[in-house]
Order: structure tokens, then sequence, then C-alpha cells
């Protein structure tokens, strides 16, 4: 009796881990189709962008800006490496600088002038995206590219002549305006991003429009806006749908202002700023829908690689990222507007200092010198 009862009990027990494993199998299956499935989702979200590939640039040897080479001596790498207990020293492996320029040009239209040009420096380290202007009007010096000689010209062109000379090719903007940010400002771009204006008027409408306060001369300028602005509005508080937001973002002489850049860049980061803290919000199926609208308008230096990589680092932060206003470049206290002759014809330009000019954004965008940066109150004085 004991041994018919051991080989039932034996067979039953097959039986369960038979059943066990049929499930375990069916799970595994299920698992795997869930993988693939969103492997194969975010791969055709990934395949929506624009891509180009633009050259690195070897930035320790651009040396018309007067930067150094970096320190590699083993001296400095040895006392890197013994000082493990001293507090956390800021340095360019903290940085990732993204350059997100917004771009006017209709399809079939050649001229790609830099209309808004931001800077996003992403602080890994202490978790802050500051977002800094490039103004248009800075009067630089272009190098010489692609056998074309280089000479003084407004920043807003660099844009459309890197293309212009690339046989309309985006990756020679890109390249042509890292080249002259690191000539003129110290400024290493690590990767571009051209987004076109009707993205922009998307992704506002999308979340509903935004919310932003307006001076009385910013509602007249947006009342007397036929083309963009569709309502009304009062000073104050006020909910601005797309096109209103553009046209503010784009505000450069409302009653007050001057023909420089800096009150209109202003704005700009200002609206920047309100979108970025509002997708923090969005859920996961209101940026699924986003993405599929505006990733077809988004052309970047990045590689899908890149971005997936991106992502995993950038995503886990999210929560915790203080995005920065910022300023512009050159900085306020650090330029000032001139009338030249240019072909004929009189236009303002922005004249700066480029070695001051150089060390601010070098400490913005890589840390360097931070110590030595004025505070906010000596810099209005």
């Amino acid at each position: 009796m004991h041994g018919r009862y051991e080989r039932r009990k034996s067979k039953k027990t097959k039986s369960v881990k038979k059943i066990l494993l049929i499930i375990l199998g069916i799970v595994l299956l299920l698992l795997a189709a869930v993988i693939i499935g969103v492997a194969v989702y975010y791969n055709s979200m990934l395949d929506k962008i624009n891509y180009v590939e633009v050259p690195k640039i070897t930035y320790t040897q651009a040396t018309e800006s007067g930067m150094e080479t970096a320190d590699t001596s083993p001296e400095a790498s040895e006392e890197t490496v013994t000082e493990t207990t001293a507090p956390h020293v800021a340095s360019s492996a903290d940085y990732i600088n993204f350059l997100v320029v917004g771009q006017a040009a209709r399809e079939g239209e050649e001229a790609r002038l830099a209309d808004t040009m931001v800077l996003c420096t992403l602080n890994t380290y202490e978790k802050t995206l500051t977002l800094t202007s490039m103004l248009r009007d800075s009067f630089v010096k272009m190098p010489d590219y692609k056998g074309h000689d280089g000479g003084r010209i407004k920043l807003t062109m660099i844009y459309h002549l890197g293309s212009y000379y690339s046989d309309g090719d985006p990756a020679g903007s890109m390249e042509l305006m890292n080249q002259t940010l690191y000539n003129n400002f110290g400024v290493e771009v690590d990767y571009n991003f051209e987004v076109d204006f009707e993205a922009f008027v998307w992704i506002v409408n999308a979340i509903g429009g935004i919310d932003i306060e307006l001076t009385e001369a910013e509602a007249d300028y947006l009342n007397d806006d036929d083309v963009w602005v569709t309502y009304d509005v009062e000073p104050g508080m006020a909910h601005l749908d797309g096109m209103a937001a553009l046209s503010y973002a784009r505000m450069r002489k409302a009653e007050g202002d001057n023909e420089s850049d800096i009150i209109r860049t202003s704005r700009a980061r200002k609206v920047m700023t309100i979108l970025l803290e509002e997708l923090k919000k969005e859920p996961i199926s209101g940026l699924q829908n986003l993405a599929n609208e505006v990733l077809p308008k988004v052309t970047t230096s990045m590689s899908k690689s890149e971005v997936t990589d991106m992502l995993l680092m950038v995503l886990p932060m999210l929560p915790d990222l203080e995005i920065n206003i910022g300023g512009t470049c050159p900085a306020n206290y650090k330029g000032e507007m001139v009338d030249i002759y240019d072909n004929d014809q009189l236009q303002s330009v922005l004249r700066f200092d480029v070695a001051e000019t150089t060390k601010t954004m070098r400490a913005i965008t890589e840390g360097e010198g931070l110590e030595t940066m004025p505070t906010e109150a000596e810099e209005t004085n």
C-alpha cells in the first residue's frame, strides 16, 4: 500500500510541475510580447525624429576665443584621485549643453534664419536646467567654412549661411553655429535641436494653453497682432493659446522695448520655462500624443542611441529638476548696441567683450571659475 501511494503522489507532483511550467512559459511569452511591443513602439517613435550628422568639434583645439587646452598632466590626475573626501567641485563632466533653435522658414523657403536660440544647460549633479538666450544681433566673427571666408556678421545669419553653404542641409547650420558659438563665447554645444514654429504652436495647444502675466504694453501689442492673435487680452494674468504664445515669445517692439533682443528673449525664456514645467506634469498618455505630433517637426544632431541614453539619465531626475530662466549671451551688462553700415545699409548690432563674455559663459556652461562669478547684485551695479 505504501509503495502505491508513493507512486500516485509522484505522478501527481509531476503533473503539478508540468502545469506550473506551462503557466510560467505562457507568462514569459506574454512578457516577451510586451517587451517586444514596447521596443517596437519606442523605435517607431524614434523614427519620427529627423536626424542629421553634425561633425564633432575638438573644442580644445579652437583657439580664436583664447581658450586653453585642458590640463591632463599626471599631477593633475593624481590630485583629483587623492581628494576623495573633498566637497564636490563643479567640472565640465557635470554639464550637458543643448542648443535649441526655433527657425521660421516654411517648406520651400531658402532662408533659415535662427529666429530664437536658447542654450539649455543641464547640470546633472545639481539637477538644474538653465536657459540662456543667444542674442541674434550679436556681432560675431564667423569662421571660414567650406571654402567661404568668414567675416563679421550678425549671429542670426550664421544658421542660414551654414545651411546655404551646405546645399540646404541643416547639419551645416548646426556645425557652423556650434563653431561660431565656441569661437566667440566659449560655449561648447553638445547636441543641437531645431524646432519649427508649427511644433511650438501645437505643443502649447496640446497642453491647453499657458497662463502668463502681461504688461499693458504687451497686451496692446498682442491685441494689435491680427495675424497670430484672434482674440483680445487684458493686462495682468492672461491665458494664451499656441498662436498668441508664439506672438508673445517673438514680441520685440511693444511700447517701451528697445531695438536690442534683451527684452524679447526674456519673454521667450519665460514661455519656455512655463512649457517645461507643464510638460513635467503631463501623464504618459499626454506625452505620447505630444510626441506623435511634434517629433516629425524636430531635427537633431543626436543619434537614436544617444537619445535613448539621455532619456534613461534624465527621466529619473525630472521630479527634482529645477528650471532656471537664466539670462542672455552676451550678458546684458557686457554688450553695447551700435549702428554700422553693411552693404550701404544701416543696421544695429551688439558689440561685446569676447574675453569677459567667454569667462561668463564658461562658468554657466562648464562650471569654470564659479567661485569668482559676480552675484546678481554686483552685475547690476
